[in-house]
């Protein structure tokens, strides 16, 4: 073969390998700007809205917008979580907290809140009480008690009701008159205390108020699903936050003054609007029954009229 030819074929051979190379990195560049190939990305997990404490909370505090936030959570980080949780801040607002709650913490149904008319037994009160105050019990009824619709958080007046003694007129036994006194039939009223929060209520057990109800009989009353409140001469503790002389004031009305071994008549609470928790105090002029007759126009028994004339001329009210 010629030399010629031989240079040809060499030079023949040497393009077809160039040639291939070139078509190889061809291929390999246009894989790699085509579509990934190989597992799919997975799913994001979906996520669920929790209420968080914004700042820190008290035993006794009443939530306000401003102390939560939403938050998102994964289902799986939610489920692994020892409570039911709220999804919105208004499912919150105006609970009061039933102990102490840290930012950043979720809050929880029933857990994480007071709930009317039962504190569980050895729970802390002691932190729900300010500096400076005092908590003391009262025991009140659905007529002195707001009808036992109070609740942990509330704010209310004390009014304190005293039986006084009597002034009357009475014939001696030398036919002139005399003073005596008679037996404790005169009230007078006053509000006595003011604007002091309620730390905890406690109502009787179910069985017992269904006792009382049916005039002893132990046998409880189905339970409605609707919450209904009825007039079932249930008693009710309040527990107030006061200062130590309204302590005071408070267990002198509790004295024992008849064969109960409270008398939870003397004293009655009224509700105050969630508005005026900052208000400041009022002057209020109590009431006796010569208020009742001189400013509100009560017709009080005339005893002129068989007295005396000489006597009932100095009788005025």
């Amino acid at each position: 073969m010629k030399r010629s030819n031989r240079l040809l074929i060499l030079v023949g051979v040497f393009l077809a390998v160039i040639a291939m190379v070139g078509v190889i990195a061809v291929a390999g560049n246009g894989g790699s700007a085509g579509p990934a190939k190989g597992t799919p990305a997975p799913t994001p997990e979906p996520t669920v809205q929790v209420v968080v404490a914004n700042t820190d909370m008290a035993f006794g505090d009443t939530i306000t917008s401003d102390m939560v936030i939403e938050a998102p959570m994964t289902l799986s980080d939610r489920d692994k979580l020892d409570g039911v949780t709220f999804d919105s801040k208004d499912q919150v607002v105006g609970k009061v907290a039933g102990g102490t709650i840290e930012k950043g913490q979720v809050l929880f149904a029933g857990s994480s809140f007071l709930n009317p008319g039962a504190v569980a037994i050895g729970q802390d009160l002691a932190s729900a009480v300010g500096s400076g105050k005092v908590a003391v019990s009262m025991e009140v009824d659905q007529t002195n008690g707001v009808g036992a619709l109070l609740v942990p958080g509330d704010h209310v007046d004390v009014i304190l009701a005293v039986w006084m003694e009597q002034v009357k007129l009475v014939p001696a036994a030398n036919t002139k008159w005399g003073i005596e006194i008679a037996n404790p039939n005169h009230v007078t009223a006053k509000v006595v205390i003011q604007n002091r929060k309620v730390i905890a209520t406690l109502l009787p057990a179910p069985t017992e108020q269904a006792a009382a109800a049916a005039g002893g009989s132990a046998t409880p009353e189905p339970k409605s699903t609707t919450a209904l409140m009825t007039n079932s001469s249930v008693h009710m503790q309040v527990i107030l936050e006061v200062t130590p002389d309204e302590a005071e004031v408070i267990r002198w009305a509790q004295r024992e003054e008849k064969v109960d071994p409270q008398n939870y008549i003397t004293l009655g609470l009224a509700l105050r609007s969630d508005k005026d928790n900052d208000a400041p105090p009022v002057t209020t002029p109590g009431i006796t029954f010569k208020q009742l007759v001189t400013i509100y126009g009560v017709l009080p028994p005339d005893p002129r009229a068989i007295i005396p004339v000489d006597l009932a001329k100095q009788i005025a009210w």
